[in-house]
């Protein structure tokens, strides 16, 4: 089976800018490559890096270029689907040799690893929040289920097909969960679904299969599901995953958060 490490909302912006004028993502960005760098034995050897959307805060060609300059450090094959915040032509500019990029159109691919195949979906609506998954894009990952070798499969897109309680970050959900719940029905392997967007950790299912969301590198949500709940953000906690694909795997959240230890006990 293979592992990944899945990193999501980035939210890179332009030399000299801050996202929504509080946060430093470049110098987040460059903290958290670092760290990551300093951990590479202690999780284990990767197959490639998963990057589940918004890359960038504000679509500019600057924030693509020093997101992939900061990936590369990590020296693994680079997966990429978009967020709503991303601009497709320039993400695909800025990562046009991380394979399996499509060189137009929608950004869904396929892409196999060992025993598993890794299929990335596009669900970025631009001018809008929320996500959609198009009628080609439910084609091709038909095809994939269909069509796979392997005995995992799996599905990454930003927009995740479930609710958190969160009311503002619901609202700007995916459209069409349905639709991805009746493609993975058929499916004869093990299917693991994969996401952003929503800057935290939630298991939930789609159909019979399990859906898991991870923390972003930048900033967090908190869990306020009153009516009347504040519309922003939380500079913390942040954080990634690892994921070892599989029916027997395992995805784990990891902070990127100081702390002492380990102690003793």
């Amino acid at each position: 089976m293979a592992r990944l490490l899945q990193l999501s909302d980035l939210h890179v912006v332009a030399p000299g800018a801050r996202a929504s004028d509080v946060l430093d993502t470049r110098a987040l960005l460059r903290s958290a490559i670092d760290r990551l760098l300093g951990s590479l034995d202690a999780i284990g050897p990767l197959d490639a890096v998963l990057v589940t959307g918004d890359v960038s805060d504000d679509g500019s060609a600057a924030s693509y270029d020093f997101a992939r300059a900061e990936l590369g450090r990590l020296d693994l094959p680079l997966l990429v689907v978009p967020g709503n915040h991303d601009q497709r032509d320039a993400l695909r500019d800025a990562f046009a040799d991380a394979a399996p990029m499509p060189r137009e159109g929608l950004i869904d691919w396929v892409a196999d690893l060992p025993g598993c195949r890794i299929v990335g979906l596009d669900t970025l609506v631009e001018g809008q929040g929320g996500g959609r998954l198009r009628v080609e894009t439910l084609d091709l990952l038909g095809e994939a289920v269909r069509g796979s070798p392997h005995e995992a499969l799996v599905v990454a897109l930003h927009h995740p097909p479930l609710r958190t309680g969160i009311r503002f970050m619901d609202a700007i959900g995916l459209e069409n969960s349905g639709a991805l719940a009746g493609c993975l029905d058929g499916a004869s392997c093990f299917v693991q679904v994969v996401a952003g967007h929503v800057h935290g950790v939630y298991h939930g299912r789609v159909g019979r299969w399990p859906v898991s969301t991870a923390p972003a590198l930048c900033s967090a949500f908190a869990l306020d599901r009153r009516v009347e709940a504040p519309v922003g953000f939380w500079t913390g906690p942040k954080g990634c995953a690892v994921i070892d694909t599989g029916p027997d795997g395992i995805w784990t959240a990891i902070l990127l958060e100081d702390a002492d230890g380990p102690y003793a006990f």
